[in-house]
């Protein structure tokens, strides 16, 4: 990556939708010039996909639930993350290093959901324990801060 691939990554996380004749203007460079770089960027992986980040709340979601999983040592954990993400609202699964072996999160409505969440999980048989915690927010899937640290990393690394 070079120094205009950082300024334009630094522009798009302050704001999404900015078009590129904006950007270009912003750099001092042509239009075709941030295209090309941008289309570089997503062949190369760097820019991985657009996505459209809305508030769950609105949706009827209260809040979200943090499922800490122990995978049965009986059972692959390749198992186990595929049967989660089979459950309903289950929307991040990652393995993790610590006290237990998987995260994964849910966007919950009401304690029944919450109930039958945590039935689904403990029920597979690749789970050995699971511990819960509510987050009542819903923000997903980072703060509003996560745009603003990226952005300010790739100016940063543009002008140094």
């Amino acid at each position: 990556m070079d120094k205009l691939d950082y300024l334009l990554l630094s522009e798009l996380l302050k704001d999404a939708r900015m078009p590129f004749s904006t950007i270009a203007k912003k750099i001092g460079v042509s239009p075709q010039t941030i295209i090309s770089h941008y289309e570089r960027m997503k062949k190369k992986g760097v820019i991985a996909r657009c996505i459209l980040s809305i508030d769950p709340s609105k949706l009827g979601y209260q809040g979200k639930v943090f499922l800490m999983i122990t995978n049965s040592p009986s059972h692959s954990k390749s198992a186990t993350l595929e049967s989660l993400r089979k459950i309903e609202n289950v929307i991040v699964i990652t393995e993790i290093i610590g006290s237990f072996d998987i995260l994964a999160i849910a966007l919950v409505t009401d304690l029944n959901s919450i109930i039958k969440l945590v039935s689904a999980v403990k029920g597979l048989d690749s789970v050995q324990q699971v511990e819960v915690s509510l987050v009542e927010e819903t923000d997903l899937p980072v703060t509003p801060n996560f745009a603003k640290v990226y952005s300010k990393r790739s100016y940063e690394l543009a002008t140094t």
